[in-house]
């Protein structure tokens, strides 16, 4: 018996987020706004500026169907396009206020909030890129919006020395969508069919996933009733690390426990899932 995963249903996490973002903003000291963070070159201030870029970049092609448009030929292209614009945005909007600033988040924040909750979560989107797929489903592109909003939360958040959103319901989410990278990371990985990775993640935001060998392609599912091949432990503070390259590779043997077939399970040290 195999249960599949459904489609995510975020809509209504995105205005839990923002008013912590805007929590957290608020009570930032000059010195804080100023903070570096986890991306390179950015300061907390330049993080925010991209999570506003964010807002108008979704609202604009998304909800307006008005925004700007590129012909994508590959992965490696896409990714490089989107870089280089969230550098053309940053360095352009470095003039704009701090009070600004938090007053476009929480305006742009709950135009995004109220547009997510009225679109189908099942409709066709076409494909996000680090799943793999030919074609995913609106609410799994809503959830990946949900962990680039809470993973630039987080590097905010780290520079600053506070701990927020990571616990339930948001972590749990964050981290049952970053688990979708998983069939294109082990896309290559020689093995029979009916071969099972087990995923255990530990903690407030985890739980447990079974990649599965299909004929064509590896799938993913909530459970079955297979035996594992390998199975893969970490933590949830490690899994997100992982999955955003937040982890330098030559440590990650020591955030990742595998039993089994050890080369299979170390596939997934090359998990990522975002587009940066």
């Amino acid at each position: 018996m195999r249960v599949p995963l459904p489609t995510p249903r975020v809509a209504h996490l995105f205005p839990l987020m923002r008013a912590e973002l805007l929590r957290v903003l608020r009570g930032l000291s000059d010195a804080d706004w100023q903070r570096p963070t986890a991306c390179a070159e950015w300061s907390v201030k330049d993080v925010a500026l991209h999570l506003l870029g964010d807002d108008v970049g979704l609202l604009s092609n998304l909800r307006d169907h008005d925004g700007r448009y590129a012909r994508i030929e590959s992965f490696a292209e896409l990714v490089a396009y989107i870089n280089a614009q969230n550098t053309l945005w940053v360095q352009a909007m470095r003039r704009m206020s701090r009070e600004l600033l938090i007053s476009q988040l929480e305006t742009l924040g709950a135009q995004w909030a109220a547009f997510a909750a009225g679109v189908d979560p099942e409709a066709p989107a076409g494909p996000i890129g680090w799943t793999g797929n030919a074609q995913d489903p609106m609410g799994l592109h809503l959830a990946r919006e949900l962990t680039e909003y809470w993973m630039h939360h987080q590097h905010i958040c780290e520079a600053v020395g506070i701990d927020s959103l990571k616990d339930r319901p948001v972590f749990p989410a964050v981290l049952n969508t970053f688990v979708h990278c998983l069939p294109r990371t082990f896309q290559a990985a020689p093995a029979p069919a009916e071969t099972l990775v087990k995923v255990i993640i530990t903690g407030a935001g985890g739980g447990e996933w079974h990649l599965i060998r299909g004929e064509e392609r590896w799938l993913l599912y909530a459970s079955s009733d297979l035996l594992p091949a390998s199975t893969i432990t970490m933590t949830d503070d490690a899994a997100w690390r992982l999955f955003t390259k937040g982890i330098e590779p030559s440590h990650i043997p020591n955030h990742i426990q595998r039993e089994g077939d050890l080369s299979l399970g170390q596939v997934i040290w090359d998990a990522v899932a975002i587009l940066a």
